[in-house]
């Protein structure tokens, strides 16, 4: 008798376990494909599994852009949008996103330490000056701010000089067009510009005899972290899968090895004025702790190159793309030295169009309401949403850039320097023009960035005429990042 109660007990107690398991599995799909009901009800929902047509599909983000999000996004302004496990709220109409900028206390940055702190990925970045809020990023902002917006701008030049013979190099004796995938080369510039600039370190990204510690530990980090379905579900990084215990274990190597290496460089350097020697200094006075330290020298390394790659890969591509612009910006750069770049009017005009287009950044999704907020005068966003935005989307809306607003016409800038400067601030007042986002959180490093580009482009058009590889496939990133995709391009050596 004891046994049928026993074996009574243990089928109860399966049945319950799989009723559990069956209403938690319910739950779960529910939430991930229903927006929450105290989410606004007067804008549309995307469909859930848009945010993963990147991934899963041959889409790139503008044929997902133009199927899913055009109408809806140019007709509300803003909609519910599933992204990183979670619905969030995603705006693109400028007046929504000025409000955004602007009252940063109600839509207050949540950086991924707080929206997924369980992921790989925010052990990668952690709390640093772009992801935090409040006192700790006033701190942050303190120590850094005039050394990112006033970086030393000389190694650019030697770095971008080193950049062309790196080609030269890789091109040979060819004196015919040589195709070059120039996703790596790329990466190499910016990470020597962000070390030499705001590091105070030479990473020796360009040596043609040895590839670089840095650049070859940087390249697997990435590999580790960036998988399309921990990305898209960041919640699996709670489970214990080897390949993400691998990947957890790598990314804390990098950050000790980073971290190492730029505080031995900054007890020898004789560069007072980079960021990395004043976050040391406020390391040594105890003013931020070790891990505060790291954070924000990776998220500046982070942030540093990969922007600036994404925007060169983007120039580089335009270059190849429009001979005629190519042609006409090449003899532009014969009048003009490197000091002096920021006058040619038409240089300016490309760089805002490439921006306008091609944002390095995408989709944005890291700030959080902190009390119930009305959105313009009727989306009603409860308090503890995600809030975020889509600089591509914002940058091809018709309603403000015309009916050519997917069209590449650095004119629509204007023709004389006033001209194009006064249009591109308007842009960036109005939040017409988000590549640098917005507000008292706008990017510190633009800048560097544009100084960075207009050198590029002077060596680039100087030493080589560029064309398309007529067998890469013209695309876009299939998610995240903007940029063309997997860029081949074929390079041909000016010879004086």
């Amino acid at each position: 008798m004891d046994y049928l109660i026993d074996n009574v007990q243990i089928t109860d107690l399966v049945q319950i376990f799989k009723l559990g398991a069956f209403i938690v599995l319910t739950y779960l799909v529910i939430s991930v494909v229903f927006a929450p009901s105290n989410f606004p009800k007067n804008i549309p929902t995307i469909p859930f599994y848009v945010s993963f047509l990147g991934t899963y599909t041959s889409m790139d983000q503008k044929d997902i852009y133009d199927k899913y999000l055009k109408e809806k996004l140019e007709k509300h302004g803003a909609v519910k949008i599933f992204f990183a496990s979670r619905w969030n709220i995603l705006v693109t109409r400028p007046e929504y996103l000025a409000q955004v900028f602007k009252d940063e206390s109600t839509f207050a940055k949540s950086g991924n330490h707080e929206k997924i702190p369980y992921a790989v990925l925010s052990d990668y970045t952690g709390d640093n000056v772009i992801s935090s809020h409040g006192e700790i990023w006033r701190q942050y902002r303190n120590i850094i701010t005039q050394s990112i917006q006033f970086p030393e701008l000389n190694p650019v030049i030697k770095n971008t000089e080193k950049f062309v013979h790196f080609l030269k190099y890789a091109i040979g004796d060819d004196k015919h067009f040589k195709t070059l995938a120039v996703g790596d080369f790329l990466q190499r510039l910016a990470l020597a510009n962000i070390g030499n600039s705001m590091l105070g370190i030479n990473f020796n990204t360009l040596d043609i005899e040895e590839d670089s510690e840095l650049h070859k530990r940087l390249k697997s980090v990435k590999a580790q972290i960036f998988k399309p379905l921990f990305m898209n579900f960041p919640i699996l990084d709670i489970l214990p899968i080897p390949s993400r215990i691998e990947a957890r274990k790598e990314v804390a190597n990098f950050r000790k090895y980073l971290s190492n290496k730029i505080k031995e460089e900054q007890e020898k350097s004789e560069t007072k004025n980079s960021a990395a020697f004043k976050l040391y200094l406020s390391l040594k006075r105890g003013e931020i702790t070790e891990k505060q330290f790291t954070d924000n020298i990776v998220i500046i390394l982070v942030a540093g190159h990969e922007n600036p790659q994404l925007f060169f890969t983007s120039l580089i591509y335009i270059m190849a793309k429009y001979p005629k612009i190519q042609k006409k910006l090449r003899k532009k750069f014969k009048n003009y030295s490197f000091d002096r770049l920021d006058e040619i009017s038409f240089l300016n005009s490309v760089l805002f169009e490439t921006l306008r287009l091609f944002p390095p950044l995408g989709q944005i999704i890291n700030r959080k309401t902190s009390r119930d907020v009305l959105l313009g005068s009727d989306i009603h966003i409860p308090k503890n949403t995600y809030v975020g935005y889509n600089n591509f989307v914002t940058g091809r809306d018709s309603a403000y850039w015309g009916k050519d607003s997917n069209e590449f016409r650095p004119e629509r800038w204007g023709v004389s320097n006033d001209e194009i400067f006064k249009n591109y601030k308007i842009s960036k007042v109005y939040s017409r023009l988000s590549a640098f986002h917005g507000g008292r959180r706008a990017c510190l490093g633009e800048r560097f960035a544009l100084y960075e580009a207009r050198v590029f482009l002077k060596y680039l058009l100087e030493n080589f005429t560029v064309r398309l590889d007529s067998s890469w496939n013209d695309r876009l990133t299939p998610a995240g990042p903007i940029c063309p995709f997997m860029l081949k391009v074929k390079f041909l050596k000016i010879v004086d």
